[in-house]
């Protein structure tokens, strides 16, 4: 059976890498030479919910690039707040995209019936030219489920682990 020992570059890469970690932010303690290991057993729990099958279309869609995923979290946080939300708001909230790419975005997501054109919850709008934007009952289903998924997996790691 092949032994496997990591090349004398590979121990200071990964030394270098563990010694900028913070560490100390962990809710367990764990030391810098056990931490990979652990790490690694957080890795395979947590993989299972970044696994979308065809069931959860809003969230492939969501989270297929970054531009997309800071584009629904905050029309997510502005619905959950019962706040209004809108391209223009949204394009001011995430300077380093451009109106146009924001705002065909969001017209790719009410498309695909993703984002629904529905007034905030909580605050009635005054200006009846602001359009709000709110992601759909389905999206709102597959996003939570998805966070509950991910905090039962960190559950199970910090069981697991005896922590």
């Amino acid at each position: 059976m092949l032994q496997k020992t990591k090349n004398p570059e590979s121990i200071k890469r990964e030394n270098r890498i563990v010694k900028r970690l913070n560490l100390s932010k962990l809710p367990f303690k764990t030391s810098m030479d056990n931490f990979c290991g652990v790490y690694i057993d957080l890795i395979e729990q947590l993989r299972v919910s970044f696994k979308y099958e065809d069931d959860k279309p809003g969230m492939q869609w969501c989270l297929k690039n970054i531009k997309r995923f800071k584009v629904f979290l905050l029309i997510f946080e502005a619905n959950e707040l019962g706040n209004e939300i809108y391209k223009e708001s949204i394009s001011n909230k995430l300077p380093e995209y451009s109106y146009k790419t924001v705002a065909q975005i969001v017209d790719e997501g009410i498309t695909k019936n993703l984002f629904i054109n529905l007034p905030a919850r909580l605050k009635a709008s005054h200006d009846l030219k602001i359009r709000n934007i709110r992601p759909s009952e389905d999206l709102t289903v597959e996003f939570i489920n998805w966070n509950i998924d991910i905090i039962t997996s960190l559950a199970q790691f910090v069981k697991k682990q005896n922590f």
